[in-house]
């Protein structure tokens, strides 16, 4: 007697996985866009504070709903929490800097060193919490995707097609501020709102890939890919396209290696794959640089 064994379930590509894959490669493809505005206005550590601080907001978020009996889980609640406490330390940082005469490195490492210093107590009060051990939110530290919810790929693909629709509407005038604030303003572009309106897609950004990649290490996420493609170069229009291109790939890549080997932090998953990215960039820009020096001269021919 022959027996067939057949299965006809494939975990590894189950509805939660793609739920997973689809979650990050929306907070790639924003992270990367996003994240050549930085690099084009200078504003990598203001990434990384934005990042760290959202910290204590995702922790006063999850203490106020514990306390109000509305979930403190909720992915709409941690993202309002984080996103309100980046803000307000991307606003703060430009403002140090030009009123307390501490230059953008010091005003960076005051604002950094205070909300990530609260936000580390807040958590530890999470974590001695009763509900807190078992919220969930150690993992937003360093990025758990495999632990994403419909719920919460709900939210990250809301408010990350959101910000990437923005983007691609106003994509002119962000170019324009990022390059030449003077020129923009001559021209009659309203820069102060212009200049909001990125540091709310940064702050998107960040709340976005807290679940993705973890807090500690969102900023990799916003450089790493921006780098890669800063350094393949082509103008600044197809420079954020492939940014794009390169952070679905680095956030699917991660996302991927952190379901397939256990106790692999998604977000160390996607900084790794976003560094492979960019050493890689180096040659092929090198070569890409030859391949168009060869057809220009094959040109003049």
């Amino acid at each position: 007697m022959i027996e067939h064994h057949t299965n006809l379930e494939i975990p590894f590509w189950g509805a939660n996985t793609i739920t997973v894959t689809l979650g990050c490669a929306v907070f790639g493809a924003l992270a990367g866009s996003v994240g050549t505005f930085v690099l084009a206005r200078k504003q990598s550590l203001l990434a990384d504070v934005t990042g760290h601080a959202a910290l204590p907001g995702v922790a006063l978020a999850f203490l106020i709903g514990e306390w109000a009996q509305i979930g403190g889980r909720s992915p709409w609640l941690l993202f309002l929490g984080g996103g309100v406490t980046a803000l307000l330390a991307a606003w703060s940082t430009p403002w140090l800097a030009r009123k307390r005469r501490l230059g953008a490195d010091g005003a960076n490492a005051v604002t950094l060193a205070a909300f990530f210093g609260l936000g580390t107590v807040l958590f530890s009060l999470v974590q001695s919490h009763p509900t807190g051990a078992q919220g969930g939110l150690r993992r937003l530290l360093f990025g758990n995707a495999a632990a994403m919810t419909n719920s919460d790929a709900l939210a990250i693909a809301t408010i990350a097609i959101a910000a990437l629709l923005t983007l691609i509407l106003l994509f002119k005038e962000f170019s324009l501020l990022a390059f030449d604030e003077d020129a923009a303003r001559v021209l009659g572009l309203p820069v102060r709102r212009l200049d909001w309106l990125l540091l709310l897609l940064l702050v998107a950004t960040v709340v976005t890939g807290m679940q993705v990649a973890g807090i500690a290490l969102v900023v990799s996420m916003l450089i790493a890919p921006a780098a890669a493609a800063r350094v393949i170069g082509g103008s600044f229009g197809r420079t954020a396209s492939i940014a794009a291109c390169f952070g679905v790939a680095c956030a699917v890549a991660g996302a991927m290696a952190s379901r397939s080997v256990e106790h692999f932090p998604t977000g160390s998953a996607m900084a790794l794959a976003a560094t492979v990215v960019f050493f890689l960039s180096i040659p092929c820009s090198r070569i890409l640089h030859a391949r168009r020096e060869r057809n220009s001269a094959e040109a003049r021919r």
